[in-house]
């Protein structure tokens, strides 16, 4: 099992990081074909702790398993020419407007200052997709 050392609970124990499904839309810059790649998420200290393992999909289709092997806060005004151009291929200016379209769902959301986490994952070699049963 893999645990969030950082995240420790009132009564002394660590949350657990559980294996859960990163969901895809698009793959820009063809990063999910890569054995690293990079996406940007709204800040979920537990859930995207290092160490935790994805499912990764691409509109449904299973790519593999990858785990969280860096993770970085930052705000949307961090948002850097190096990371736009590695996770989206797009401007820092084109990728907040990307990442403030894909939470259009969330309409309470202060963009200048909600904490983004920066995430590298690795994918697992010789990784199964997950059952359904």
């Amino acid at each position: 099992m893999i645990y969030c050392f950082k995240c420790k609970q009132s009564n002394g124990k660590y949350y657990k990081v559980m294996d859960e499904r990163l969901e895809f839309e698009e793959n820009f810059n063809n990063k999910l074909n890569c054995q690293c790649f990079t996406t940007i998420r709204i800040h979920q200290p537990v859930r995207n702790a290092i160490g935790a393992v994805k499912q990764v999909y691409l509109k449904g289709v299973w790519k593999g398993n990858a785990r969280i092997i860096h993770a970085t806060t930052i705000t949307m005004d961090r948002i850097n020419l190096p990371m736009a151009k590695l996770d989206t291929g797009l401007s820092p200016e084109e990728c907040r407007r990307l990442i403030k379209s894909l939470y259009k769902h969330r309409p309470g959301i202060k963009w200048e200052t909600q904490q983004l986490d920066y995430l590298v994952l690795e994918y697992i070699r010789e990784s199964r997709e997950p059952s359904l049963f």
